[in-house]
This record gives structure tokens, sequence and C-alpha cells, in this order.
């Protein structure tokens, strides 16, 4: 910074005695009506001055001290300051914007109000299901052990059987029971030796020869051929 130079300072004075004689020079001696102005008394004290609330809250105060005040002058002078309850002013906006402004209020409204009892149905619906559920099934249990004790005393006491049965004998003498049942048929060197079942007629025919029955039929060519020959 530069020494040469010298800095200016705004010199701030608060002459309050001739502030105070200005005021009286301009100031016009009307009667309150005529201005309806009302200076709060108390100033404003706030210990922080860059708190928001504290100061908002401040300003609320001083003004609502200060229309309190000026009501008090109103009915001192008798002169009316509510509005009539027939008084209608004219709106910013029209008739007609309000209505539709107020219709889709009460759409949605309504809107709401149908969501909500259709989600309780729903809610209702779910729980009378399951409640119905839950009753058929105890009388389903019930109907179900009735029928069980019902067919259990009309049903005939078994007789305890002694011994085998016929048919039981009769199988077992032919299947045999118990004990191994596999390889039950197969040969052994005894049975291959045995051959006291051989029937020798049986194979008078000679080996591989196959006997014609009386009645045999030759195939369609070879009877072709049997009848060309018979008519050459």
């Amino acid at each position: 910074m530069d020494e040469d130079i010298i800095p200016k300072q705004k010199l701030t004075i608060n002459n309050k005695t001739a502030l105070k004689e200005l005021y009286k020079e301009i100031k016009l001696d009307v009667p309150w009506i005529e201005t309806q102005a009302v200076t709060s008394e108390d100033p404003i004290q706030i210990k922080d001055a860059n708190n928001d609330m504290e100061r908002e809250l401040a300003f609320y105060k001083q003004a609502l001290q200060s229309a309190i005040t000026a009501r008090s002058l109103f009915q001192s002078l008798s002169v009316p300051f509510s509005r009539p309850s027939d008084y209608f002013a004219e709106m910013v906006k029209s008739d007609e914007l309000m209505s539709r402004v107020r219709q889709r209020l009460l759409d949605e409204d309504a809107q709401i109000k149908a969501s909500e009892q259709a989600r309780k149905q729903r809610e209702s619906k779910k729980f009378g299901k399951k409640r119905k559920g839950i009753e058929d099934t105890a009388i389903d249990d019930d109907f179900e052990i009735a029928l069980e004790e019902a067919a259990r005393e009309d049903r005939p006491v078994k007789r305890q059987k002694i011994g085998k049965s016929a048919k039981r004998s009769k199988k077992d003498a032919k299947f045999g029971f118990g004990g191994k049942k596999r390889y039950a048929k197969s040969n052994t060197a005894q049975s291959t030796a045995d051959i006291s079942d051989f029937n020798p007629r049986a194979m008078k025919g000679g080996w591989g020869e196959k006997k014609k029955p009386k009645n045999y039929r030759f195939g369609k060519t070879r009877r072709q051929t049997m009848k060309n020959r018979k008519r050459g």
C-alpha cells in the first residue's frame, strides 16, 4: 500500500438534538385517525442479530403489540375497523378458476377416500378368507374324526386266526417259504448227468429232419411253378 495515499474514512455523526429539532419542524399536527401510525414504545433488543429466528420473533411481538394498541385507539374513537360479514371483496382470480381449483381438490379427496376404502375392503376380504379357511379346516377335522369314530364302531370284530389258512399252506407247498430263492432252478452236475427223462421215440425222425403235415401248403411261387409244369 502506498504511504502517500490517505484512506478516506466515513464519519457518522449521531446528533440527536439536531434530529429532534428537524423532526419538530416537519411534524404535522393532525389527528391520529388521519395517519393511523403506531410506534412501539419498547425498543427491540436481540442478543444475536444474526439469529434469524430470534429476530423474526421480536418483529412479530412488536407488530402484535402495535396492532393491539391500534385496536384500542379505534374503539376509543368509535371507528369501525372489522370487516362486515356481508362484505365481499373482488378476488384477484376469477370465480371460474376458483371453481375448477375447488373441483380438483374435491376430486383428489374423493380419490383418496376411494383408495382407502378399497384397501380396507381388500384387507377385510383377506381376513375373511383366512378366517373361513380356519373354520372350514376345523369343521373338516371334526367331520373326519366323527367319520372315523362311526366307522370304528360299525366295523366288525375280526376273529383271530389260529395257524395257517388253507390257501397259505397250498402256496407254501407249491412255492416254498423262507430260505434261498435265487438260482433255485439252476442246473447242477447231477441234474445234467441225469437222462432218465430222455425219450428216444421223440427223436424218431432223425436229428434236424422236420416232419411235414399232411395238409401242408406250399408258397405262392412254388404253386405257380407246379401249375406251369402240369400245363406243359
